[in-house]
């Protein structure tokens, strides 16, 4: 963990160089204002409600109130609203491997064959919005083939980790959330399974402009966490958050050790930045290396985001995130991975946006890429450093629908001996078209 703070510190200095010759847009439209706030709307990207913002969920106005012309399935007048989406898609693979995996994906990771990746249901009781205090609940549930990365030990998966409820490999039911909330808008606290505050780009559908997950997003951090977590937003600026957990996605391991994160967010008119952190013990071999003698040792994983205004349309978030583990190799050493993924997007219309992702992964111990499925033959060790590049297009053309066309590249810097990671361990390079659809209920 000795380099963490210093490669935070490093990023932060090298990225801070860029807003030097930012000059803030004045007179913005409020419409394009609350676009711009969508990107940035939460450290994690969850939004909290399906009317956070237009980018994060197309299924709200311009000035922040449900869009009345969205079809909705279920009543929302109610105390108890439910709503949720379906996601489905395909991803071509250039190099058709004849295992199907894109590579080492473990979310979006079939080839040349239809997805469907999410059927998605939330119930739930919100904290009221005008400013009083009340108890609020929420549950979401997930069917489709990107529960792989929802489940918990100790629920979906046995607290060995061994396979519970989910028999089939490809498709599975998670219970991602499953939450009480007391308190207001202003200050509340949250118990029970929720979604973690550490990272960029999350599980839910439309909460991603692209259709692919980033390699931080796939094998870097924590997706949920079982715990307590209070939220304080003592002004329009800045919300800080504190929690204690029992690790990463876990409610009974066979070792339960707690955890702590906390993450602190300041959004402005014209720029927003953030940084979040979750550290306690956890297995320290994760990818069944050879000679690691297995314990619960400390894992860390930090993420600083910044995004801000390009232009009056085009938008910038920049991620750095670091992650580390004590005693994760077979001479006793530890282990770190770090990287940095950036964001572009543009809006070209009411109902388009282009979006650029950027992404560079340093695996430099091999312990992070490759934790996928089980039939997936491109397991770790991947040694090295991995790249993405894709370009893609959101177009909502109404309330309830975003088609999501994307072309991506990928490719591997390999430091030391050992498979690639592409085209069933034959490549060091993969190139991927495709698309999915989300609609919205």
């Amino acid at each position: 963990m000795k380099n963490l703070h210093r490669r935070i510190l490093t990023a932060a200095l090298l990225s801070g160089a860029s807003f030097s010759n930012y000059t803030p847009t004045l007179g913005q439209d409020p419409s394009v204002q609350k676009t711009v706030n969508v990107l940035a709307s939460d450290e994690s990207s969850h939004c909290n409600s399906l009317c956070d913002a237009d980018l994060c969920n197309p299924t709200c106005d311009s000035i922040g109130g449900k869009n009345t012309n969205q079809w909705n399935l279920f009543p929302q007048n109610g105390i108890l609203k439910f709503h949720g989406w379906v996601d489905a898609g395909f991803l071509g693979n250039t190099q058709s491997p004849a295992s199907r995996f894109n590579g080492p994906y473990n979310s979006v990771d079939r080839s040349n064959e239809p997805m469907f990746n999410q059927g998605y249901l939330i119930a739930e009781t919100a904290l009221p919005s005008n400013g009083g205090s009340w108890i609020g609940a929420r549950m979401d549930t997930l069917y489709g083939e990107d529960y792989l990365l929802a489940q918990s030990i100790g629920m979906e998966r046995r607290p060995s980790g061994a396979k519970h409820w989910n028999g089939h490999e490809y498709y599975g039911v998670a219970i991602p959330q499953a939450f009480a909330e007391v308190g207001s808008k202003e200050l509340s606290v949250k118990a029970g399974h929720f979604y973690s505050p550490v990272g960029y780009e999350g599980v839910m559908s439309p909460e991603n402009f692209f259709y692919s997950k980033s390699y931080s997003y796939q094998f870097a951090g924590p997706f949920t966490h079982w715990g307590l977590i209070t939220t304080w937003k003592p002004n329009s600026s800045w919300q800080i958050q504190n929690g204690v957990t029992n690790g990463w996605d876990a409610l009974d391991r066979t070792k339960d050790r707690m955890g702590v994160l906390f993450s602190a967010k300041y959004t402005s008119d014209q720029w927003w930045s953030s940084f979040a952190i979750t550290t306690g013990d956890e297995t320290n071999n994760l990818a069944g290396l050879p000679g690691v003698t297995a314990a619960f040792t400390n894992r860390t994983r930090a993420s600083w985001l910044t995004g801000l205004d390009l232009t009056e349309k085009t938008k910038y978030v920049f991620h750095y995130w670091q992650g580390y583990q004590a005693n994760a190799l077979a001479n006793g050493g530890n282990a770190d991975w770090w990287g940095i993924d950036q964001y572009v997007y543009r809006q070209v219309s009411n109902q388009v946006r282009h979006g650029i992702r950027t992404e560079w992964f340093n695996d430099q111990d091999g312990t992070r890429l490759g934790l996928n499925r089980a039939s997936n033959p491109n397991n770790a060790p991947f040694i090295g450093e991995i790249y993405s590049l894709a370009y893609g297009i959101n177009y909502t053309p109404n309330s309830n629908l975003i088609i999501r066309p994307e072309i991506r590249a990928d490719w591997f810097d390999r430091k030391q001996g050992g498979s690639l990671p592409f085209d069933d361990g034959t490549n060091s390079r993969q190139l991927t078209l495709g698309g999915d659809a989300v609609f919205k209920f």
